[in-house]
């Protein structure tokens, strides 16, 4: 016999830990290159990782926390992880040349964690239910991308978009001064619209019925 609650609680608690020490280990490499903790904090992928390690380590302590709060962090977790997951995999894969801890790191980060999450919640019960407050989660993309893009304009961080390049934001597609602001707010206006539909798909799944965390299974 399999208790869910239990099984919903590790699934969770390795989510929570891995991503912990993925994050320890990336800000290890970042402080012992010399390199920007500012600009490390200031990915996408890191913010995403973050938060889904906030809300598993929650989930894990107690699956069926459904707090108003907790609402909003899990959706922005969900939809952060997988915008990360697809994003890279589509467009930014093999952009920078990686090998040993760094290739590690950036498969957990890009690959493990948004798969692990994505089935986490979609496959295991009980599921955080997600009502019409949850959509308070966009304050985080959004207000990502504006700090982003006025940094941008303020200074020149330094990000590595290649092996070879350097610029202003940490990912290419948003570097106004190379593609042009119009080429900017189609792709920003794109991965919102990719947000949206994914929240409103995570929203979907939560609704379905929610079977006890106590319920056994053989």
């Amino acid at each position: 016999m399999t208790d869910r609650r239990e099984l919903v609680r590790g699934w969770h608690g390795v989510i929570a830990v891995l991503v912990a020490v993925s994050v320890v280990t990336q800000l290890v490499l970042v402080l012992r290159d010399d390199a920007s903790v500012v600009n490390l904090f200031s990915y996408f992928t890191i913010q995403s990782n973050l938060l889904t390690m906030a809300a598993a380590a929650l989930v894990a302590v107690d699956p069926e926390r459904d707090e108003p709060w907790f609402q909003v962090l899990r959706l922005a977790a969900l939809v952060g992880i997988t915008v990360t997951g697809i994003v890279y995999a589509t467009v930014l894969a093999g952009a920078l040349d990686l090998s040993g801890l760094r290739l590690v790191l950036d498969v957990v980060f890009h690959y493990v964690v948004p798969w692990a999450s994505v089935a986490g919640f979609v496959l295991l019960a009980p599921r955080t239910p997600l009502g019409p407050g949850s959509w308070w989660f966009l304050v985080w993309p959004v207000a990502w991308l504006a700090y982003t893009l006025v940094r941008a304009q303020l200074t020149d961080a330094g990000f590595a978009i290649s092996d070879t390049e350097t610029g202003p934001v940490p990912y290419d597609f948003l570097d106004v001064d190379r593609h042009g602001a119009a080429s900017v707010a189609v792709v920003s206006v794109a991965i919102t619209l990719l947000a949206v539909l994914l929240a409103a798909g995570y929203r979907w799944v939560a609704s379905r019925p929610r079977r006890s965390a106590t319920t056994s299974n053989t």
